[in-house]
């Protein structure tokens, strides 16, 4: 089984991936809003990617961490339900954002 010490990580990894998927949605609605995604400026950009990319490498830290799996075999069936709600936690903090 996955180390009860690395799930709670993984779940801490979750929550730090679902809160940046929110800012991301947040920082996303106005731009998106006034049709103006393709024409910021530089520095938008760089804000984008910031937010992105540690929100996609927490969200695999957790997909891999948080759903419990036997040593030396794949994850197990219960698994797929708890990575199912996890994209789901992080689609939704992400639709947040865009709703604010």
């Amino acid at each position: 089984m996955t180390p009860l010490i690395l799930r709670m990580l993984g779940a801490v990894a979750g929550g730090g991936s679902a809160i940046l998927c929110w800012f991301l949605g947040h920082t996303l609605a106005g731009p998106l809003r006034q049709g103006k995604l393709f024409s910021l400026p530089p520095s938008q950009y760089a804000l984008l990617a910031f937010l992105l990319v540690p929100a996609l490498i927490l969200a695999v830290v957790a997909l891999f961490w948080v759903p419990p799996r036997v040593s030396g075999e794949g994850p197990l069936p219960e698994g797929r339900r708890w990575r199912l709600a996890l994209v789901l936690v992080f689609a939704a903090a992400l639709a947040s954002g865009l709703a604010r």
